[in-house]
């Protein structure tokens, strides 16, 4: 089962912010322990943190990381304009 999510980020300034979030798997028993998490306001020189908990309760090792971009291939594009501003 492949599952496509876009997330919407609303913050305090009235700005949507949309993430592409997506995942693939095979009666896995692995799951978030939020399915919302709220931030708060941060300003210049501030913070602000939240914690979330992936539960894996499978036998299967469950491989995930937290990007920037929603493919390689946008990170990609996006390294190549730092380099050829340099």
């Amino acid at each position: 089962m492949t599952v496509c999510l876009l997330l919407c980020v609303l913050s305090f300034t009235g700005e949507d912010v949309y993430i592409s979030v997506s995942g693939a798997a095979q009666d896995a028993a692995v799951k978030l322990d939020k399915s919302c998490l709220e931030i708060d306001d941060t300003y210049v020189s501030l913070a602000s943190q939240r914690v979330v908990t992936i539960s894996n309760r499978s036998d299967v090792v469950a491989h995930f990381r937290w990007t920037r971009f929603a493919t390689s291939a946008d990170e990609d594009r996006q390294k190549l304009t730092y380099v050829t501003a340099q």
